[in-house]
C-alpha cells in the first residue's frame, strides 16, 4: 500500500539501481524515489557537486546512495561505472537512463552539424553504452529493469526548431523496442518514459514564454514536476510492471491528447 507521500516502502529492498543524470532534475527525483522505496542507488553524473548533494539528501532521509562521476559518452567510464557497481554491490537490478541534453532552438537550416552531433551523441550513444554494460550484469543474474527517457517529441513534432533532440528521442524509443527483442529471454524488461514539459534545469533554460505557451496545451493545468516522472520510472522498475515490456509511457498531463485532437 502506498504511503502518505505516494511511495511504497520496501518495494525495492535488496535492489541496486544505477541512475544516470541522477544529480538533479528528473534523474535526481528518480534517485530519491527509488532510494525511499528501498533501493541502493548509484548516482552517475558529470556534476559532482550536485551529485554529492543528492546523495546527502538521500542518506539524510535514511536511504542508501553513492555518487560516481561519469560521462555517459565515455565508454571506458561507463564500463567502469557498471563493473564497479557490481564489484561493490554484487549486482545491478535497475538502470535508469536519464542523462541527456536538449538542443539549441533553431530550424533545420540553421542547425549546425556540431550541435546535431553533440545532442545525439549524449542522448543516443550515452543510452546505448549504459545499457550495453548494465545488460551484461543483468544477464548474469537473469533479471533486470531498464528504463530509458524518451520524450513527447518522439511522438509528435514541436512547433519550434529542435531536430537534434527530436531525432535523439525517436532513436531512444526505437532502441527501447529493439532491446526487448534481445534481452527479454534473459529476464530483462526495457521500457521508456516520455515526459511532457517538466520542471527541470533543462526546461527552465527554455525561458518563461516558451513554458507559458506549453502550459496552455496541458489539460492538467500545470507543468509536470520531476516527481511525476520519477513515479512512472519507479512503477516501470517494480514487480507490478513485470509483464510490461517495450512500452513508451507518456507522462505529459494530457498534452499529446490535445495536440492530436487539434489536428
Amino acid at each position: 500500500m502506498a504511503g502518505a507521500n505516494g511511495t511504497y516502502a520496501g518495494r525495492f529492498d535488496g535492489r541496486v539501481a544505477v541512475v544516470t543524470g541522477g544529480a538533479m532534475g528528473i534523474g535526481g527525483a528518480a534517485a530519491r524515489r527509488l532510494a525511499r522505496e528501498g533501493a541502493t542507488v548509484v548516482i552517475a553524473d558529470r556534476d559532482e557537486k550536485a551529485g554529492a548533494e543528492n546523495v546527502k539528501t538521500i542518506t539524510a532521509a535514511g536511504g542508501k546512495a553513492s555518487f560516481v562521476a561519469c560521462d555517459v559518452t565515455d565508454e571506458a567510464a561507463v564500463r567502469a561505472l557498471m563493473e564497479g557497481t557490481v564489484a561493490k554491490h554484487g549486482r545491478i537490478d535497475i538502470l535508469t537512463n536519464v542523462a541527456g541534453v536538449t538542443a539549441k532552438k533553431a530550424g533545420v537550416d540553421d542547425t549546425t552539424l556540431e550541435e546535431f552531433r553533440r545532442v545525439t551523441t549524449i542522448n543516443i550513444e550515452g543510452t546505448f553504452l549504459c545499457t550495453k554494460y548494465a545488460a551484461r550484469a543483468m544477464k548474469a543474474r537473469k533479471y533486470g529493469r531498464i528504463i530509458n527517457i524518451s520524450s513527447t517529441t518522439s511522438i509528435m513534432p514541436t512547433t519550434y526548431g529542435n531536430s537534434p533532440y527530436t531525432a535523439s528521442k525517436g532513436a531512444v524509443s526505437a532502441l527501447t523496442r529493439q532491446w526487448v527483442m534481445e534481452l527479454a529471454e534473459h529476464g530483462i524488461s526495457v521500457n521508456a518514459v516520455a515526459p511532457g514539459p517538466t520542471r527541470s534545469p533543462m526546461t527552465e533554460a527554455l525561458g518563461p514564454k516558451m513554458l507559458a505557451d506549453r502550459l496552455k496545451l496541458i489539460p492538467a493545468g500545470r507543468i509536470g514536476e520531476p516527481d511525476d516522472q520519477a513515479a512512472a520510472i519507479a512503477f516501470l522498475a517494480s514487480e507490478e510492471a513485470g509483464y510490461i515490456n517495450g512500452q513508451v509511457l507518456v507522462v505529459d498531463g494530457g498534452m499529446t491528447v490535445v495536440r492530436n485532437a487539434a489536428r
